[in-house]
């Protein structure tokens, strides 16, 4: 190890080691669920964010899901998420949730001033 440049890729791969991407895990996970690897099989420290993703990744695979992360030669890639229209999405109008806000800010201001009103004649009585 002369110098950086043959010390570092040994750092990279190191650190790669000990702590591995998120989405690799739950790969991982998904993969050993499809290869019938039992979930007591976990590779990483109980409790860990590595842990539970690939728990995560391990019942994907073991209910057959779609996974959330697909390996490919570049790396992760994240799948397209589904968009589900609601079946009220054209019933909602911008200004009605305005004109609720309003209406209990002003709800608000009279039930205070009442209150306090009622304190100061108390207190004046």
């Amino acid at each position: 190890m002369d110098n950086l440049s043959t010390f570092l890729p040994d750092i990279k791969l190191r650190f790669n080691i000990e702590h591995p991407n998120l989405e690799d895990c739950y790969v991982y996970g998904y993969e050993c669920a499809l290869a019938n690897i039992g979930e007591d099989e976990n590779p990483y420290r109980s409790g860990s964010k590595e842990s539970e993703h690939w728990i995560e990744g391990w019942w994907a695979g073991f209910y057959g899901d779609k996974p959330l992360y697909e390996l490919t030669d570049k790396g992760v890639v994240f799948s397209e998420p589904t968009v589900i229209k609601a079946a009220n999405d054209q019933l909602f109008h911008e200004n009605l949730g305005h004109f609720f806000a309003t209406m209990m800010e002003i709800t608000g201001i009279i039930v205070l001033s009442a209150v306090v009103g009622f304190q100061i004649i108390d207190l004046v009585a």
